[in-house]
């Protein structure tokens, strides 16, 4: 954002449409995880990432991000939820919370 001249007061806002548009999120992917199935939610998130990461590429204007931020929101509820289901669902038993604990670490590049 920084690079096509935006402020602290630009990240701000999209960071807020981000969070905005992420919290109603986390509280449908249960459903929508249960309705597609984990494969189904978790290839329409990666295929949203793509998206959001060609509006960055293509962008000449801060606010050009904010349909990748909103759409940020969407796509890592969407990832996280069904993730931590699927994670939970394929662990052994008494390795569930090890399983996500895994999972966390993966994502958050450890």
């Amino acid at each position: 954002v920084r690079e096509v001249g935006g402020t602290g007061n630009n990240m701000g806002i999209l960071r807020l449409v981000s969070s905005l548009a992420g919290a109603p999120m986390f509280w449908f992917s249960g459903p929508m995880t249960e309705a597609l199935g984990n494969d189904v939610v978790l290839v329409l998130s990666l295929l949203a990432y793509v998206a959001r990461f060609l509006n960055y590429a293509w962008m000449k204007h801060p606010y050009h991000a904010l349909p990748a931020e909103a759409l940020r929101g969407i796509t890592f509820a969407m990832f996280w939820s069904s993730g931590s289901m699927y994670a939970h669902k394929i662990s052994p038993p008494g390795m569930k919370a090890t399983m996500l604990l895994t999972m966390n670490a993966m994502y958050g590049g450890l």
